[in-house]
């Protein structure tokens, strides 16, 4: 958006809705939706008032997506319900908010920030919640408290849920702000009392992160710690090496809960309802492979396929991204998904590859981004968080801050800008040191 273009009111009310939306990211999804619905309305008055929005580098992935569902839904058993399910997607509209109304990456690295603190302060409740129970939503609109328990043959606590429905959707929306601030700590400049703040709260995280017993984000984390390693070297490799270290270890004396739920990974009869469900949904694509059963129809016609499987839990979804979209958009859904993260990843790597060393906070700003990206993905792998708008709206927030970062890692007048702020830095550091030294009595 050229800022430039808008007046002071108009500026101040983006600055306070871009504020309040960073905000809400760890909050109830109420929230989250109320602010987006006002960013919209703002920059859809933006559209009208400037006759024009400017367009992005994802506007034909993102075309191309929608026209799959589309022609999936035209060609599904039940059309009129599929088209009214794509009523969901309308979260996209986080990436195109966030895209238009991002105006520098210092505003970029300020609201990045808010977010971490905020998930920080939400850890902390959620550890609480772990060893007490207490549900907050709930005492506020008194309502009865329903954090789930959890046994191993005796009580063992509660499983964390922060301020959202269940601790898996807890678990899937903390991965972002973890990974952020995960970075964040690799930054070389930063001074000792605030490296030791953020190690805090990188601790407070992690152990939110394992009371929420959600064993495919602790894996999307391992692999976002060792992605991170192997990109950036060096100290960092070493830290990520302390850091598995340290949650190895906190998997094992941290509760015994948390451990037993770690050793059942490698539990086949425990994990077999997982394994009946996709079997289920793989049923449902051997049926309609090619254009699937409509998105928004999962619901009308899983009964029949996981009546087949009577050992199976639950029938939401698919508990996979993959597995969901083939199911609901046949191959064709699921190669526009592919590509369009595909897409994604592309950018943000490319953003990230542009941007010199000396490009700090945003490069790393970048980085996160891109591995929370990832993280996303493998989270995807063992449940339907493409489904959670508690999660996809974050997912597009974020992907809004890498094709912006994008943007402007191709603007050479924002290279030149920058090396004209850093040079003035520079300049009255310099300033700053002669006057020092005048007035030092030695």
């Amino acid at each position: 958006m050229p800022i430039g273009a808008i007046t002071d009111l108009e500026n101040r009310v983006r600055q306070a809705l871009l504020t309040l939306f960073f905000l809400s990211f760890s909050l109830p999804i109420a929230i989250q939706q109320t602010v987006l619905g006002c960013l919209l309305a703002f920059v859809a008055y933006w559209g009208w008032r400037s006759r024009s929005l400017p367009v992005t580098p994802l506007d034909r992935p993102l075309l191309g997506f929608f026209l799959a569902l589309a022609l999936s839904a035209f060609f599904c058993p039940s059309v009129w319900s599929s088209l009214m399910g794509m009523r969901r997607l309308w979260l996209v509209g986080a990436f195109f908010s966030v895209y238009y109304c991002l105006a520098s990456p210092q505003e970029a690295w300020r609201l990045s920030k808010l977010v971490v603190f905020v998930a920080i302060v939400v850890g902390v409740y959620g550890i609480i919640q772990h060893y007490t129970g207490f549900d907050f939503s709930h005492w506020l609109t008194g309502k009865r408290q329903s954090v789930t328990p959890f046994w191993f043959g005796r009580a063992e606590g509660f499983r964390t849920e922060g301020l959202f429905p269940t601790g898996i959707t807890y678990a899937h929306n903390l991965v972002f702000p973890l990974t952020l601030l995960t970075v964040w700590l690799t930054l070389p400049r930063l001074q000792w009392q605030t490296r030791l703040g953020l190690s805090i709260g990188w601790m407070v995280m992690v152990l939110a992160l394992l009371f929420s017993l959600t064993r495919g984000v602790w894996l999307a984390y391992f692999v976002i710690l060792i992605v991170l390693g192997r990109i950036k070297g060096g100290r960092t490799a070493l830290a990520v090496n302390a850091g598995l270290m340290l949650i190895g270890l906190a998997l094992v004396i941290s509760s015994p809960g948390v451990w037993e739920r770690a050793r059942h990974s490698f539990d086949l009869q425990t994990n077999l309802s997982r394994s009946l469900i996709w079997q289920a949904n793989l049923d449902m694509i051997k049926e309609r492979p090619l254009l699937g059963w409509g998105y928004g129809n999962y619901k009308r016609f899983r009964d029949v396929y996981y009546q087949r499987y009577p050992e199976v839990d639950t029938t939401a979804h698919a508990h996979n991204n993959l597995l969901q979209m083939w199911v609901d958009g046949g191959v064709v859904g699921l190669g526009a998904f592919l590509f369009l993260f595909w897409s994604i990843l592309k950018l943000g790597w490319f953003a990230y590859q542009r941007l010199p060393a000396e490009e700090e906070p945003l490069r790393s700003l970048t980085l996160g981004g891109f591995l929370s990206i990832i993280g996303f993905l493998i989270g995807g792998l063992t449940q339907y968080n493409f489904g959670d708008a508690e999660v996809v709206l974050v997912t597009w927030a974020t992907v809004g801050v890498l094709a912006r970062v994008y943007m402007w890692s191709a603007d050479e007048t924002f290279h030149r800008k920058t090396s004209a702020v850093d040079l003035l830095s520079e300049e009255k550091d310099k300033e700053k040191a002669l006057h020092s030294a005048e007035n030092s009595p030695c």
